[in-house]
C-alpha cells in the first residue's frame, strides 16, 4: 500500500509540471511582434524626366516579412507599393525635389526612413518646329488671279519658333533665285519684262529656319506681258514744275529746256480771302503788270515768259498749280459749299484765260488732316474735294463748249495711304486729266533715323516701324480705282541732308541731330559728290543711291535710279513723270535723262 501511495504522489507532480509548461508556450505564443523592419537602403533615382521620378531602393528585412513601402516626397505622404521601385508623376520641370522610403510589415510595424534623396527634374523638353509660311502674293495681278506682267512685288509671311535665317524666293519652278530675304518683311520685285518669257511660271519661296530645317510654298502664274501694248512712243507725259522763287536765283522760265516736256506747271497761285485764286508774288508772276496793261513792261514777268516759251514750243500746255504746302489753308473753305465751289471755279477760269494758261494743277495739301498748322481741316473735306473738282470740271466744259479749247485739271496726290483714304480717288479721278502722284519726301528730318527720300521699293531690312516705297505709293492709287494712264509719277530732282549721323552702315537707318535740309541735284554733284570724304553707296533693293562721309547722309536720286523708276513708269502703263522741280537740274542731266527713257 505504501508503494502505491507514493507513485500516486509522483504522477501528480508530474501531471502539475506538464500543464506547467504547456501553458507557458501557449502565453509565449500570445506576446504581440513589436520589431519593426529594417530600413531600405540604397534610395536612387532610375531615371528622371521633366515631369517624372523613378525611384529604386534595397529591400528591407523582418522578422514576419516585410508588406510593403511607403514613400514620401518633401515629407509628405504621396503614395506605396509592394515592389521596391516606385514612379512620381506630375511633377514641375527644371524643380527640386526629396523623397526617402519607409518600410512596413505584417504587423504595421513601419521602418526608420531610407536615405533621403533629393532630385531636379529635367528642363522642358521642346522639339524645334518646322517653319511655317504662308500663300505666296503677287501684286499687281490681275482679277483672274493668276495674270501678272511687268514688275510684281511678291511677299509671303514666314514664322519658327527658333527664328527665320532666310527665306529664298524663286521663279521657273525653282530655277532662277530673284532674291534671298533675311529679315521681314519678306518681299522680293521680280522684273519680267523682258527677260521672263510669257506663259506659265511656277514661283517657289523656301523658308529656312536657325537649324536649317525648311518649309515651301509655290504658286502658279501667268506671264503676259504682249498681251496689253506698251503706250506708244512720245505718249508718256513729262510734266516739270517751275517755282517761281526760282526767279530769284537766276533761274528763269527761259532757262527751261520745254523741248523735253509735255506739261509745264507753275508753282505757286494761293487763294484769297474772298475765295478766289490770286498771284502767289506778282512781282515774280507779272511784274505787276500784264501785256494789255498799261504798265507793261515786256520781258520781265514770269507769266509772259511762259507765253513766249510756249509760242516757241508748240507741244508745251501750262499749268497754274495752286496752294502747295504753303498755301493750302483756305480749301477747306472753298470746298465746302455749292457757293464757295463755284466762286472758285469761276475764278480759276477767269485766271487761266487771263494769263495765257492751258489749265489749272490744285496741290490741296491735305484734305481732312495734315499740312502746316494753319490748314483748316475738316472731316467732309474727302466729299468735298470730289465735289470741287467735279464743279471746275463743269466750269471748263462750259467754256470748251464756247470757244473748242479744251482745258486741263489735274491734282497733285500725297504718296502716303493718308491721302488715299481722305480723297475720293475712285470718283476724283473721273474729273481729273491725271493726278500728279508726289513720290517723294518719303523719309526726311521729321524721322526718328536717317532714311531714303524716294525709294522705288521696299528695303526688306529697313529699320522704320512701316517701310513705305514709290511702288507702294502707285500700287495704293491703283487699289483705290485711278488708272494707270492717269497716275503720273514724281520724281525728285533734289534730295536730303541728315547732320551728326551714327557712324554704322555707312549712314542708313542711323539716328541723327539736325538736317532735313533739301539740296538741288546740281549741288550735290558740285559740292558733295566724291568730296570732302563723301562716298557714294548703292541700295539694291530701293534701287537709289545715297552718299555718306562718315557724319553727314545725303539721300537723292541720279541717273542710274531714275533710270529704274522710267523703267517702272513703263512697265506698270503709267500716265509719265512729273519732275520736281525744274530749276533743281539746271544742267538738265535727269531731265535729259527721263526724256531719253520716256520717248
Amino acid at each position: 500500500m505504501k508503494w502505491n501511495k507514493q507513485a500516486s504522489i509522483f504522477a501528480v507532480i508530474l501531471l502539475l509540471l506538464a500543464s506547467f509548461f504547456t501553458n507557458l508556450g501557449i502565453a509565449e505564443a500570445a506576446k504581440p511582434d513589436r520589431t519593426a523592419p529594417t530600413a531600405p537602403t540604397n534610395l536612387r533615382a532610375a531615371n528622371v524626366t521633366d515631369s517624372t521620378v523613378s525611384l529604386a531602393w534595397n529591400s528591407s528585412t523582418d522578422n514576419v516579412g516585410v508588406a510593403g513601402y511607403d514613400v514620401y516626397q518633401d515629407s509628405r505622404y504621396i503614395g506605396n507599393t509592394a515592389a521596391v521601385q516606385f514612379v512620381v508623376k506630375s511633377l514641375n520641370p527644371s524643380t527640386s525635389y526629396s523623397f526617402y522610403v519607409k518600410a512596413r510589415d505584417v504587423k504595421g510595424n513601419v521602418s526608420a526612413a531610407s536615405n533621403t534623396l533629393k532630385v531636379t527634374t529635367a528642363a522642358t523638353t521642346v522639339v524645334d518646329q518646322l517653319p511655317v509660311v504662308s500663300d505666296i502674293q503677287v501684286s499687281p495681278i490681275a482679277a483672274d488671279g493668276k495674270t501678272i506682267s511687268g514688275i510684281v512685288t511678291l511677299s509671303v509671311n514666314a514664322s519658327d519658333d527658333k527664328g527665320v535665317s532666310k527665306v529664298e524666293f524663286y521663279s521657273s519652278n525653282g530655277g532662277y533665285l530673284i532674291k534671298t530675304a533675311t529679315a521681314a518683311p519678306y518681299t522680293a520685285n521680280w522684273a519680267t519684262d523682258p527677260w521672263v518669257p510669257d506663259g506659265e511660271q511656277i514661283l517657289k519661296v523656301i523658308v529656312y529656319d536657325t537649324a536649317n530645317q525648311v518649309a515651301q510654298v509655290s504658286r502658279t502664274v501667268l506671264v503676259q506681258n504682249t498681251v496689253t501694248p506698251a503706250p506708244m512712243p512720245g505718249s508718256f507725259k513729262k510734266v516739270g514744275y517751275y517755282a517761281g522763287w526760282s526767279t530769284y536765283s537766276n533761274f528763269q522760265v527761259s532757262n527751261i529746256d520745254a523741248s523735253k516736256l509735255t506739261h509745264l506747271n507753275y508753282a505757286f497761285a494761293k487763294i484769297s480771302t474772298d475765295g478766289k485764286i490770286a498771284l502767289g508774288d506778282s512781282f515774280a508772276d507779272v511784274e505787276k503788270a500784264f501785256p494789255g496793261d498799261t504798265a507793261y513792261q515786256p520781258y520781265k514777268g514770269n507769266f509772259y515768259q511762259l507765253t513766249k516759251l510756249k509760242a516757241q514750243y508748240p507741244q508745251l500746255k501750262t499749268l497754274i498749280s495752286v496752294g502747295g504746302w504753303t498755301w493750302s489753308e483756305k480749301f477747306s473753305d472753298v470746298a465746302l459749299t455749292e457757293e464757295s465751289r463755284t466762286i472758285f471755279a469761276n475764278s480759276c477760269l477767269e485766271f487761266i484765260l487771263k494769263y495765257g494758261f492751258d489749265g489749272v494743277d490744285l496741290d490741296w495739301e491735305y484734305p481732312v488732316a495734315g499740312g502746316e498748322s494753319d490748314n483748316i481741316n475738316r472731316p467732309e473735306d474727302k466729299q468735298n474735294f470730289t465735289l470741287l473738282l467735279k464743279k471746275i470740271r463743269e466750269t471748263f466744259a462750259a467754256q470748251s463748249a464756247k470757244d473748242g479749247k479744251q482745258y486741263l485739271l489735274t491734282i497733285a496726290g500725297g504718296a502716303g495711304e493718308g491721302f488715299a483714304n481722305n480723297t475720293e480717288l475712285n470718283l476724283l479721278q473721273e474729273y481729273v486729266d491725271y493726278i500728279q502722284l508726289m513720290t517723294y519726301d518719303i523719309h526726311g528730318e521729321w524721322d526718328t533715323l536717317t532714311g531714303l527720300n524716294a525709294p522705288l521699293y521696299r528695303d526688306p531690312v529697313s529699320k522704320f516701324y512701316s517701310e513705305w516705297s514709290v511702288q507702294d505709293a502707285v500700287q495704293t492709287y491703283l487699289n483705290k480705282g485711278v488708272p494707270a494712264n492717269k497716275i503720273v509719277m514724281g520724281v525728285p530732282f533734289y534730295g536730303r541732308i541728315y547732320n551728326q549721323v551714327t557712324n554704322a552702315n555707312y549712314g542708313l537707318y542711323q539716328t541723327f541731330t539736325g538736317g532735313g535740309k533739301a539740296l538741288s541735284y546740281a549741288d550735290i554733284v558740285t559740292n558733295y559728290l566724291n568730296k570732302s570724304g563723301f562716298i557714294r553707296y548703292w541700295e539694291p533693293d530701293s534701287k537709289v543711291p545715297w552718299l555718306f562721309n562718315g557724319s553727314q547722309f545725303i539721300s537723292y536720286d541720279d541717273e542710274e535710279s531714275m533710270g529704274y523708276k522710267t523703267t517702272f513708269i513703263k512697265s506698270m502703263g503709267l500716265g509719265g513723270a512729273m519732275m520736281w522741280e525744274l530749276s533743281q537740274d539746271p544742267n538738265r542731266v535727269l531731265l535729259t535723262k527721263v526724256y531719253n527713257d520716256l520717248q
